[in-house]
């Protein structure tokens, strides 16, 4: 049983490292990164400060403040008066932002479309459920 848990988690790291691979693909159609997609999309959800949008994306901070210091500069976000924290600014896209997040996401439609053809809709449905499921008996053990 130990060896089939072990198993799991070597095909759910396979799986990641695909996934990371396919959404690299698709954002870079856009001239983006797979890590500035992510942030675009988060922030494009709800305005958020740098160490919200990395609580969101369950990534350090300094990474996400990296990811938007390139998207500043790339004229993909701007920053707007935080009124919780005077130096701890929100972040919106901008209309280039929002332009290129929509191109991003259309491509991920058809790309996943794609995928559908090979992985049913009912496939899908099951693996996510059993995969939550899987990631709360984990949390449940997380503090062991």
């Amino acid at each position: 049983m130990v060896r089939d848990m072990e198993l799991l988690y070597s095909e759910l790291f396979e799986a990641a490292g695909v996934g990371r691979r396919f959404g690299e693909r698709i954002a870079a159609g856009q001239g983006q990164s797979q890590a500035r997609w992510q942030t675009m999309w988060i922030i494009d959800q709800q305005q958020l400060s740098v160490p919200q949008a990395a609580r969101r994306l369950g990534i350090s901070r300094q990474s996400v403040q990296r990811v938007i210091d390139d998207l500043l500069d790339q004229a993909m976000v701007e920053a707007v008066p935080n009124p919780d924290h005077k130096t701890s600014p929100l972040y919106r896209l901008t209309d280039q932002g929002g332009d290129v997040l929509r191109a991003i996401n259309a491509d991920a439609t058809n790309a996943h479309e794609r995928v559908l053809e090979q992985f049913p809709l009912d496939d899908v449905q099951q693996l996510r459920r059993l995969l939550a499921a899987l990631s709360a008996a984990t949390r449940s053990h997380d503090d062991a």
